[in-house]
């Protein structure tokens, strides 16, 4: 690889930073949307050193070719030892390749059925006031990781009875009882997802993946609300919804 293929790879990875970040919300499948500004800008930069790279060596070339043969001689390699990068280095046209043909999918079920699951707040707090909310019209529109935080907390058992609605997408169940409707949550990138689900019984499985709005009400376990491994929701009715741009909380 010479210095004008470096200089390429250069843009191009620039090129592939700007154009999931510009023209398309791709990046909201492996970070959080706030890292828009820095991914931007350091495509910037890349694009920039790339350009300048090319355009030095093709100065470079230029000014060899104006000096003659001399020049010619004086930078040959017979020796069979180059100047430029091993071979190994057009392995950086990997992650150009990757976003531009084959782009990787947002993290889905086999993440969520092997990451860890959200752990308990260590603060178990006093559960949510549903007061306001409880007379109105219409189920409550949470997050699923709304919704588990509160069943972690809700001492009182205030939700229960509730309609509320829930967005993810389909897991199996590795135990066997029922699936799991899911997302993951991650605080930088999806290299640290972590996942919240609630377990469903009462519907057949849906295809794994596919995404779903449901609308339904917790069931409280029998013992302390803190104790529950999974939180259990009884679906009244769902529909399959389309993927969210941006699929994690």
């Amino acid at each position: 690889m010479n210095r004008i293929a470096q200089g390429i790879v250069l843009a191009l990875l620039g090129a592939g930073a700007l154009s999931s970040t510009v023209v398309s919300d791709l990046y909201l499948n492996y970070v959080q949307p706030g890292f828009r500004p820095f991914l931007i800008a350091a495509g910037a930069v890349l694009i920039g050193l790339g350009a300048a790279v090319v355009a030095a060596e093709a100065r470079s070339a230029l000014a060899g070719r104006d000096d003659g043969a001399g020049a010619d001689s004086c930078c040959s390699t017979g020796d069979g030892h180059g100047h430029g990068a091993p071979r190994v280095a057009w392995l950086l046209l990997l992650p150009v390749l990757a976003v531009f043909v084959v782009a990787p999918p947002a993290l889905g079920s086999y993440t969520a059925e092997n990451a860890a699951t959200a752990a308990p707040p260590r603060d178990g707090g006093e559960g949510a006031d549903f007061e306001e909310v409880a007379g109105g019209s219409g189920p409550v529109e949470m997050k699923v990781q709304e919704f588990v935080v509160r069943a972690w907390t809700d001492e009182k058992r205030t939700m229960e009875g509730l309609t509320i609605r829930l967005t993810g997408f389909a897991v199996p169940n590795p135990d066997g009882e029922g699936w799991y409707l899911a997302r993951l949550q991650m605080a930088c990138c999806a290299a640290d997802a972590i996942v919240n689900r609630v377990l469903i019984t009462n519907r057949p499985e849906p295809p794994e993946d596919s995404w779903w709005r449901v609308e339904g009400t917790w069931q409280p376990p029998e013992g302390p609300v803190q104790d529950a491994r999974d939180h259990r929701f009884e679906v009244e009715s769902m529909e399959e919804v389309d993927n969210p741009p941006d699929p994690y909380e």
